[in-house]
């Protein structure tokens, strides 16, 4: 095998087709000195790719690791596995900073372009004709499967007619349970939980508030203190859902005895406590998303003063699936629409955003 540039690597299912060496060397111009590196099989993950990158743009680990939803270690791993693949230092680490080694350079202008290439080959995948077909099954958390999805969805198939959805709500645990399982291509919650194999990808901020009916006295305020929640009947969702974990921690944080406040019910859904506070059952927890539902003003936001119910939205993917083109071409199609302009439910008008993020 003569010499080969990187960029002839074809991105296939997430993962970069290898090079394979039956002798003695590959010259590897990364380093453009004259290094022979001996291999017999180079593999990269895509999603290392993306780990360099965003440890490029950040100059930190720890940032990168934010952004990704991952660990500082395993930041640190990924970053250590390419440099010994490749046999190259990537990042000068001096004193807690970091910045690229012109090995490293050459190696962001190479990740970049075979992301790119990915990206537009999944695109541009045509199956019978010039059309993408199949079908695309998405298990979605309630309130991302109320808000979110339905319009991802049909833009989506808006552009790939023949692309056929199956798309199954229930709340986050069981989403994260069956994205384990590996039965659905693509999942989306509100809430990060543990799951083993399991890639989060940020793709919005959203914020949780409190509904409470045009005829409470709450409804005049903007803000209201948590011990003003004592006494007042709240409809509450089931232990599975990721809003209520998400408020639960809140208030844990805060130091409160869980639940603060009765409940009067249990119900299912944002539109169940929606319809109950609608109907003066009581005050309940929901998305931001949820206003903008057509109640003409007779359910109403209000802020709980110092409680942090800022929250990121998830898109989920098995890392041990290999998704079919439909999955994986929707999944960029998302990302690529997030990077163009990121999804955010936070209120604009009624309420000053001041909350602070509280899933991670």
């Amino acid at each position: 095998m003569g010499m080969t540039s990187p960029l002839n690597i074809l991105a296939v299912n997430n993962s970069l087709v290898s090079l394979h060496c039956s002798k003695p060397t590959i010259e590897v111009w990364l380093t453009q000195l004259s290094c022979e590196i001996f291999m017999e099989e180079l593999t990269m993950e895509l999603n290392e790719l993306e780990t360099f990158l965003a440890v490029s743009r950040h100059k930190s680990f720890t940032s990168a690791a934010w952004e990704l939803r991952l660990t500082q270690p395993g930041v640190s791993r990924q970053i250590q596995k390419i440099e010994r693949e490749l046999e190259v230092i990537l990042f000068e680490r001096r004193r807690g900073n970091i910045r690229l080694t012109s090995a490293g350079e050459r190696f962001k202008a190479y990740a970049e372009d075979a992301l790119e290439r990915h990206r537009q080959f999944l695109s541009s995948l045509i199956v019978g004709g010039g059309v993408l077909t199949g079908d695309l099954s998405i298990i979605a958390s309630t309130t991302t499967g109320e808000f979110i999805v339905p319009d991802l969805v049909a833009r989506f198939t808006a552009l790939h007619p023949d692309v056929v959805p199956e798309v199954f709500v229930t709340d986050t645990a069981q989403v994260v349970e069956e994205m384990a399982d590996t039965r659905w291509d693509i999942g989306f919650v509100g809430a990060r939980l543990p799951g083993r194999g399991l890639r989060y990808e940020v793709i919005g901020t959203d914020e949780i508030l409190l509904a409470v009916s045009s005829s409470h006295p709450f409804a005049k305020r903007t803000e209201v203190d948590l011990l003003d929640l004592k006494g007042q009947p709240f409809l509450e969702r089931e232990g599975g859902s990721g809003t209520l974990r998400s408020v639960h921690a809140a208030l844990a944080k805060y130091g409160a005895v869980l639940p603060p406040y009765p409940v009067a019910m249990g119900v299912s859904s944002p539109q169940a406590i929606l319809a109950g506070v609608e109907r003066g059952y009581g005050m309940g927890w929901v998305s931001a998303l949820a206003f903008g539902s057509g109640r003409n003003g007779r359910v109403v936001p209000v802020r709980v003063k110092g409680l942090p119910l800022r929250r990121y939205l998830y898109l989920v993917q098995n890392r041990q699936r290999a998704l079919p083109a439909v999955a994986t071409t929707f999944a960029d199609w998302v990302r690529n629409e997030n990077s163009a302009k990121p999804f955010s439910a936070l209120p604009k008008n009624r309420l000053v955003n001041k909350a602070v993020v509280v899933s991670k």
